[in-house]
């Protein structure tokens, strides 16, 4: 009998323990509400955006890089003439992009997101400002894929996984008839990616034209529609070879 109501309540222990809820967590103001319009400067817009400490820990990085793409505030790194710095601007001030970027698992989590959204399904949007912000989502999400402090946790083989996805990415935005503003993201995940495992045509083609090569995988200037298209060939190139 003893033997019973032990195995019993141990049951009721593991039972009761995989109903805890899960951490998640929202932002208390959004933009178009009264409160965020109240907000008289940026530096307030930023502080009410940050995620309280005693949660921040306990998201997981799947739900942390979820939190961190709606970022109301995101959109602020479009307005630097160089993007990489707007994005580094945009990390400094947001303790969901600092916490994030120190997660080791980090580049697994956004790759399996990558690999969820279709560009093409920008059709199913119904009016142009959801079809605006879908397509934004993409191009943050590829914003922070091409980071080297992420790929620095990717295997050879997810390196390549995240070069053939970003590939068929832009093809797909093409299809759907993106914007070559939207589409150059693709590209930069592509260059970043090739420069980082140092494939030698495309280390070649960057030491021929280092200028050119070098303000687009800095993002300072873009698009460049002829480096794309030498992009192309070179991704299609690295992966038929590896």
């Amino acid at each position: 009998m003893r033997k019973i109501l032990t195995l019993f309540f141990v049951l009721i222990f593991y039972s009761l323990s995989g109903q805890e809820s899960k951490i998640t967590w929202d932002y208390p103001v959004k933009p178009g509400s009264e409160k965020w319009k109240s907000l008289k400067s940026h530096m307030e817009m930023v502080e009410i955006c940050q995620i309280p400490e005693d949660i921040i820990l306990k998201l997981s990085t799947k739900d942390l890089a979820k939190i961190c793409l709606d970022y109301p505030l995101f959109c602020t790194m479009t307005a630097f003439n160089n993007m990489q710095r707007g994005f580094e601007q945009v990390s400094t001030e947001f303790n969901g992009f600092q916490e994030l970027y120190q997660r080791k698992d980090l580049g697994k989590e956004l790759l399996l997101l990558y690999h969820e959204i279709s560009p093409e399904d920008v059709g199913l949007r119904s009016t142009n400002l959801e079809k605006g912000r879908f397509k934004f989502r993409i191009f943050y999400l590829e914003f922070m894929l091409a980071q080297n402090s992420l790929h620095i946790n990717l295997s050879q083989s997810e390196l390549k996984e995240l070069l053939v996805e970003s590939y068929q990415k832009a093809k797909q935005k093409q299809k759907a008839k993106y914007s070559i503003f939207q589409i150059q993201i693709s590209y930069l995940v592509m260059a970043r990616l090739l420069d980082f495992v140092k494939y030698e045509k495309f280390i070649e083609k960057y030491k021929n034209n280092t200028y050119r090569y070098d303000s687009f995988i800095k993002a300072v200037f873009l698009p460049d529609r002829e480096i794309m298209n030498e992009i192309d060939a070179l991704a299609i190139d690295f992966i038929n070879s590896y």
